[in-house]
């Protein structure tokens, strides 16, 4: 016979191949026949190896220092705060009570002129509204140019009209004055009946006497101009002194009078307004 015959193998569970039976192979050695330790053995023998003693020793000082430093600036921070604590309750409260008081009372003293003149402005819209668009019509046929035009608003003034400036002094009279003059015959047409004397001619007192005495007032109270219409035709009229303008002669005084009457704002021209006609339309019937 050519060869020796294979040996018998006995069926392996599983159906397992022979060469997945075989046991694994041992993992080779180093060269000095031991095991190459693991990561974890590594990084204990560095740190071992680190000198933390020597470390540890120049880093004592150091922290020494600011932890020293550190509590003298805690311990000036709490007497510092403990007297600034004390200054506030003795002096900081009835100081900031009395500051407080104090800015709302010059608060409120600045706002109630505002308040007083957007009341008046509110009582008085139909006149608003009624001088704006005078105003508005005048600028308009005179051929200015007009930019906005606010009939009313909750303010002083409560209507504006923002138009190119007139090249000519009358034109710029025209518009500022031709409505104070027909709101004035509106408040004298209005008043003059309810200030006759009812009781002589026995008159009745009806819900038309209250409703003229609303309008008349309300014309009257917004006759004159605000100082952003007034005080552009003092100036003009001002100049116009200078170039011997016969119209602003005669108009100069006049105007700086209103705008001087308008600087502070709608109380004062409303109280003029007011007092001039209601004396004009009580002398009527005298």
């Amino acid at each position: 016979m050519s060869g020796a015959l294979d040996p018998i193998q006995e069926d392996l569970p599983l159906d397992l191949t022979p060469s997945s039976a075989r046991p694994p192979a041992p993992r080779p050695l180093p060269r000095g026949g031991e095991l190459a330790p693991s990561i974890v053995e590594q990084v204990l023998a560095r740190l071992r190896a680190v000198p933390w003693a020597r470390m540890r020793a120049k880093a004592a000082p150091v922290l020494r220092t600011g932890a020293e430093q550190l509590g003298s600036a805690a311990k000036l921070a709490v007497i510092r705060s403990s007297t600034v604590a004390r200054v506030a309750v003795k002096r900081g409260t009835p100081y900031a009570v009395q500051l407080a008081k104090g800015t709302a009372r010059i608060s409120f003293i600045r706002a109630l002129p505002l308040l007083i003149a957007r009341t008046i402005h509110l009582f008085g819209f139909p006149a608003v509204v009624l001088r704006t668009a005078i105003q508005f019509t005048i600028a308009h046929r005179s051929g200015l140019t007009i930019d906005e035009v606010v009939y009313f608003r909750v303010d002083d003034p409560a209507a504006y009209t923002v138009y190119e400036a007139p090249p000519k002094l009358g034109t710029a009279i025209a518009i500022t004055y031709l409505p104070t003059l027909l709101l004035a015959i509106f408040s004298v047409i209005c008043l003059a009946p309810v200030l006759t004397p009812r009781v002589l001619l026995h008159l009745p007192i009806t819900w038309i006497t209250w409703v003229q005495l609303w309008l008349g007032l309300s014309f009257a109270s917004h006759m004159l101009p605000s100082y952003e219409e007034a005080g552009p035709v003092a100036e003009q009229a001002r100049v116009g002194v200078v170039k011997a303008d016969p119209i602003s002669v005669f108009w100069v005084i006049p105007a700086q009078i209103v705008a001087l009457l308008t600087r502070l704002g709608g109380i004062l021209p409303a109280v003029v307004g007011v007092a001039a006609c209601w004396w004009l339309a009580s002398s009527i019937f005298r």
